[in-house]
């Protein structure tokens, strides 16, 4: 260090420990805290304002989809009727006087008419309304059909008749003022009307046969509309090509923020995106989306406002929480720099026994502050602490190894993996219900594993637990394996250490029965009792083993994870585990005999 910063640098090392940690708590959360939140203003603004678009922008998507099924399942519904073959034969004649004389069979009408009851057991379709011309009044006559038939004069006060009769279009999708009081009061607000033309007039185009109209509500449209963006000053609403408004999500916001066609195409050029404009002296951001084949337009308008509040908001609620949080920093700082300076002393004050002891030393840093005080008198006692570090880390090792085999034995990954592989596949077979028992199996299959945090449970938890593995298994392999147990009803709530079963019944199967050529076997669990113990015996009809390998399973240098006989590290720690917890006389016993089968007995004692 440059000796100008001497005298400072003996000064900081001369203080008290209390003293130097309050000191870097005020320069290291203060100093910089500032500095970045005189930056941070605009960058919350940024953020608040980046999130909520995009937030609504998603919305505002999700919306105009909504809106474009709605309108479609409407159009699709007339699109259907209008090619239904009864209207088709309408179509086909220009003038008649007489039912009889259209020609049409009455069971054609009636399977028309069932379409049409179908679609009105939609909740979206209101009513549905054919208005024939003069020729079929005996259609709209008949009053066994609920008035769907009706007199085209009926539609002559309405604005949609005029748009329709002066124009060439054959679809229109209309506003509620389009439609006359009759129609809005007992149908709905909201209309698609279809034009029926004659298809033998001689002038085709000035030849309407009927007008086929699908009621339905624009609150249907409002719902969709409606939705919770976080903003107080935010609307939706949907215009037509004729600047008529359709449906909004609030009434007074859509009057106060709407937007004519031809501001809508100046101040919004590009559909789907939110830009920020300037509207009635305040600043919005606005975006339009197209609604398919309908002429009508999404606009959605969020106010500039309400997000800035909210990124001040932000700042000075974080400005509040920062400056208690420095305080408290503070006083904690200075509490624990004080409590651990006084125990430093203590400690030095008890290690000052060990002085006359010979020990290896650490380098010596300059300063007289506790630290200092503590390395002096840590050189004294390093030997001895390093011996105890050494004896510590090699019992450490040990008992690590320990669990990290426990660990191994109790969950196989592999075994999770395949099931979950096997899940896989009956969800993309569609088996729907061999699906949902997996999961379940397999879901109640690792709570008992992984549960309550205990090293005991009862016998009758552990024979579900394996029973559950067997059945999973079972689904993997067609059902190869048969699991029968015998265990008597006083000993069920006995309690035995978890995960006791399953390792040696994974082993019969993996390395017994999956060993056969056909693949497919028996396990046998039976119990009873003996004296103040209990004995389970679980026996499997596979590929059995030689007496060497049979005498070695049990041994620490029993066949491992490479050998011919796969891993035994699970019974190996199970057998341990049980002698650790019970004695010498507890444990595992393994029997078995080439080709035959083995027979592994657990000898446990029996507590309630």
């Amino acid at each position: 260090m440059n000796k100008s910063f001497s005298p400072v640098h003996y000064f900081l090392n001369d203080l008290s420990f209390s003293k130097k940690l309050l000191i870097s708590f005020f320069i290291l959360l203060l100093i910089p805290s500032l500095a970045v939140s005189v930056l941070m203003y605009g960058e919350i603004t940024d953020l608040v304002v980046t999130d909520t678009i995009s937030n609504s922008k998603n919305l505002s998507e999700q919306t105009a989809y909504t809106v474009n099924t709605l309108t479609s399942r409407v159009k699709n519904v007339s699109d259907i009727l209008s090619n239904d073959s009864y209207l088709r034969e309408i179509a086909m004649h220009p003038a008649f006087s007489h039912t009889d004389d259209l020609a049409v069979s009455r069971v054609l009408k009636d399977s028309f008419m069932s379409s049409v009851n179908s679609f009105l057991n939609d909740p979206l379709i209101r009513g549905i309304r054919i208005y024939l011309d003069s020729p079929y009044y005996d259609l709209y006559e008949d009053s066994g059909y609920n008035d769907i038939f009706q007199s085209m004069d009926l539609t002559r006060g309405s604005y949609w008749s005029g748009i329709m009769s002066t124009n060439e279009t054959d679809t229109l999708y209309c506003a509620p003022f389009y439609l006359s009081n009759r129609e809005r009061e007992g149908l709905g607000d909201l209309s698609y009307v279809k034009r029926i033309r004659y298809e033998m007039s001689e002038n085709r185009d000035a030849a309407t046969a009927a007008y086929l109209v699908v009621y339905y509500s624009s609150g249907s449209l409002s719902e969709a509309l409606t939705f919770d963006t976080g903003e107080s000053e935010a609307v939706n609403y949907i215009i037509n090509e004729r600047d008529n408004l359709i449906a909004y999500s609030d009434k007074a916001l859509a009057a106060t923020y709407f937007l004519n066609n031809d501001d809508m195409n100046r101040l919004i050029p590009e559909s789907n995106t939110f830009v920020k404009r300037e509207i009635i002296g305040q600043e919005m951001y606005m975006s339009r989306y197209v609604i398919e084949n309908t002429g009508w337009s999404l606009i959605s308008v969020i106010s500039a406002g309400p997000l800035n509040n909210r990124a001040r908001y932000i700042l000075m609620r974080y400005a509040l929480i920062y400056f208690f949080s420095v305080i408290i920093a503070l006083a904690v700082s200075y509490y624990m720099g004080s409590s651990i300076s006084s125990r430093i002393e203590n400690v030095i004050r008890k290690m000052e026994r060990t002085h006359h002891t010979k020990v290896h030393k650490i380098k010596e840093e300059s300063g007289r502050d506790e630290i200092g005080d503590f390395v002096l008198t840590y050189n004294h006692m390093a030997d001895q602490i390093n011996e105890l570090i050494e004896r510590q880390t090699e019992a450490a090792e040990q008992i690590k190894t320990s669990e990290f085999n426990a660990l191994q034995s109790q969950i196989n990954p592999h075994f999770l993996y395949n099931t979950l592989d096997m899940i896989n596949w009956l969800a993309l077979s569609n088996e729907n219900s061999k699906v949902t028992e997996a999961v379940q199996s397999l879901s109640r299959f690792y709570r008992l594993t992984l549960s309550k945090k205990k090293t005991l449970d009862t016998v009758e938890h552990e024979l579900e637990h394996v029973s559950l593995y067997v059945k999973l298994q079972n689904m993997r392999f067609d059902n190869k394996i048969d699991f029968i147990v015998d265990v008597p009803d006083n000993l069920m709530s006995c309690e035995i250490p978890k995960l006791t079963f399953q390792p040696i019944v994974e082993n019969a199967i993996v390395h017994g029965i999956f060993e056969k050529e056909d693949r497919s076997g028996t396990i046998v669990l039976t119990a009873w009792s003996e004296d103040k113990d209990m004995v389970f015996l679980i026996s499997d009809d596979g590929v059995g083993m030689d007496e060497e390998t049979c005498n070695s399973i049990l041994m620490d240098n029993g066949p491992k994870e490479n050998s011919d006989h796969g891993s035994n590290i699970g019974v190996f720690n199970t057998h341990n585990r049980l002698k650790l917890l019970y004695g010498s006389s507890y444990g595992l016993s393994y029997s078995s005999t080439p080709g035959e089968g083995t027979e592994v007995s657990v000898r446990i004692p029996a507590f309630q």
